[in-house]
């Protein structure tokens, strides 16, 4: 195996027979040789700032009946949007390469790391991974759908549960990760605010996002410091963070999770209040019960794995984690795309239906704010 060839290509477009030969060697199939390979984007580009791709290869050689005929490739890069986060584009590398994954396999499946190429000096990172195809991505959501792959998450959460010694020495896991924008959009929801009144449509907007819910957004977009240590006097384990429809799908009777730029430490209730505010935003589910999807994070908890964890330790962390994240978000692009009438990363067109899914994670919100102040 040529180690520089790998080590030094760092564009997709420079990815020959050889390169791939030699990558297959890294992956533990010596006896190959690929003769012929076809590359297609494969679901877009990443939210690590680079692009994921689907190799199809053609092999000889004596190994050729046993090695895969396909691998993703998906490139991270270091964003500027992400600039207050130094270890964004490295982290679900370092993952891989730390084995955080390599005990699940039961409910959940994470696709296997054949080759991790890193160019820290140019803020590149490849991971060549298991392609687990286009159709365990083809899922057909409903409620009873998600509720099922929340159970499954559940076998992360307990693997990793109260392992906190370890993630001391784990510094490439974000830390305090929930809020995921800390003081980054203070100054925007402060001009969000103050744009409403003279808006053309101001009497319909401040229905919503009345005075006092303008100063508790700017309160909290100021209050990690409060929110935090309530959060972490909760159990603690290993979050996801990010966990939302495009990164879940189901393979082989398993819950697939994917993309982990955001892993790190926190409470499990937390890491369902991004997946509930992204639903009732981006697919209008604001009569979501959330109810359901929280117990069967915890029946997955005891029944299935035996953590000795309360139900209210549960309810607790995902309420408090809407002061943080989500608030954040409603705040900052969610009042900005209602404001300037175009469409936001999570929004929807029409002014009443993003107005009526506002109101539905402010509530979520507000009782996140009783939650603080018990």
């Amino acid at each position: 195996m040529d180690n520089m060839i790998l080590n030094q290509t760092t564009m997709v477009e420079a990815l020959d027979c050889t390169y791939l030969t030699n990558f297959m060697v890294e992956a533990g199939f010596p006896d190959i040789t690929v003769t012929d390979f076809q590359m297609e984007p494969a679901g877009g580009m990443s939210h690590g700032g680079g692009f994921v791709y689907r190799f199809r290869l053609t092999y000889s050689g004596t190994g050729a009946n046993r090695a895969p005929r396909s691998f993703i490739l998906k490139e991270s890069r270091n964003l500027a949007s992400q600039a207050h986060d130094p270890g964004y584009a490295r982290r679900e590398a370092a993952c891989y390469r730390n084995g955080l994954f390599r005990d699940i396999n039961e409910h959940l499946s994470i696709p296997k790391a054949y080759c991790i190429i890193t160019h820290p000096e140019s803020g590149l990172y490849w991971i060549w991974m298991e392609d687990l195809g286009r159709e365990s991505f083809d899922v057909e959501w409903s409620q009873d759908v998600l509720v099922n792959s929340i159970r499954d998450i559940a076998e992360l959460h307990a693997k990793w549960w109260e392992r906190t010694e370890e993630f001391e020495n784990m510094p490439f896991l974000r830390r305090r990760a929930q809020a995921m924008y800390d003081g980054l959009w203070v100054e925007r929801i402060a001009r969000n605010c103050g744009m409403i009144e003279g808006h053309p449509q101001a009497a319909q907007i401040s229905r919503v996002f009345t005075e006092d819910r303008q100063k508790l957004l700017q309160k909290l977009s100021k209050a990690e410091d409060i929110v935090y240590p309530k959060l972490e006097a909760l159990p603690q384990t290993l979050l996801h963070h990010d966990i939302w429809l495009p990164n879940l799908g189901s393979y082989q009777g398993k819950t697939v999770l994917i993309d982990w730029s955001y892993v790190g430490q926190g409470t499990p209730g937390a890491d369902l209040s991004q997946t509930v505010a992204l639903l009732v935003q981006m697919w209008d589910q604001d009569n979501l019960d959330d109810e359901l999807l929280l117990q069967a994070l915890w029946s997955g908890l005891k029944e299935d794995w035996g953590i000795p964890v309360d139900y209210e330790d549960i309810r607790a962390g995902y309420e408090l984690t809407f002061c943080l994240r989500p608030a954040h978000a409603l705040g900052g692009p969610i009042l900005g795309s209602i404001l300037s009438g175009k469409s936001s990363m999570v929004g929807v067109s029409e002014l009443d239906r993003k107005l009526v899914s506002a109101e539905a994670t402010m509530q979520r919100v507000e009782k996140g704010v009783i939650r603080l102040n018990e």
